[in-house]
């Protein structure tokens, strides 16, 4: 029997157009101030979204862009990258295609922005949101879903998926190895719903592009042989 063992259930799959506590109230003040935006800490917390849009609004498209890309991504991107994103981000999944795996995160964090404030020049941006139940069958597999990585997570994803899947094709050795560094943004945020010690099941909520997990939809159980990394023998 393998060390790690786990069964997983799929208990939700479904296209969600943010994530939660991303653009929070602070976030919305933060990007007005950048843009000098008058007022700010007058603007009740409820109009600060609608307020931020129509900040944005009076700028041309390609420079609001080229704003919201500043504000969240700062020095990790030059003038011509930014430059060349601002038009990108119009018509393309960015957030799924970009060369940089690194910035997928922001980059769709910054499309949800643009589309808030431009509906008719950015497409609605839209993620996977999943619900995982995994039960450890185990005794060693316990430590790994009450407290789960990126990189198990990753590697629990790519089980229940035929070798076909385009993690599989792009990461097949890091997924086989003891380091998955690229996990870290490919498994963009998750939360563990329980966390007691000694537990045996536990859910967690992920959320991801789509690209990666395209291949679950239809699929609702299977089995893992996933671990952390730094624990290959």
């Amino acid at each position: 029997m393998a060390k790690y063992k786990y069964t997983i259930q799929l208990l939700e799959l479904k296209e969600i157009h943010e994530i939660p506590q991303v653009w929070t109230e602070d976030e919305f003040r933060r990007l007005l101030h950048f843009v000098e935006y008058d007022e700010v800490q007058e603007i009740p917390a409820n109009e600060l979204k609608d307020m931020t849009c129509l900040a944005l609004t009076d700028f041309e498209v390609e420079e609001a862009a080229i704003k919201v890309l500043e504000f969240r991504l700062g020095d990790r991107l030059n003038k011509g990258q930014r430059q060349n994103l601002a038009i990108e981000l119009q018509d393309d999944k960015i957030w799924e295609e970009y060369s940089d795996l690194n910035l997928h995160e922001e980059l769709f964090h910054v499309s949800c922005m643009l589309y808030w404030a431009f509906p008719k020049n950015f497409k609605e941006p839209d993620i996977a949101r999943l619900k995982l139940s995994i039960k450890s069958l185990t005794p060693e597999s316990g430590k790994n879903i009450v407290n789960p990585t990126a990189a198990f997570i990753t590697r629990i994803l790519n089980d229940g998926m035929d070798q076909h899947n385009l993690l599989n094709r792009l990461f097949d050795e890091s997924l086989a190895a003891n380091t998955f560094a690229e996990a870290e943004h490919i498994i963009w945020q998750f939360e563990a719903e329980g966390s007691q010690e000694n537990s045996k099941e536990q859910t967690i909520v992920i959320y991801t592009s789509w690209n990666w997990v395209e291949d679950l939809k239809g699929i609702s159980e299977w089995e893992s042989t996933a671990y952390a990394d730094g624990q290959l023998d």
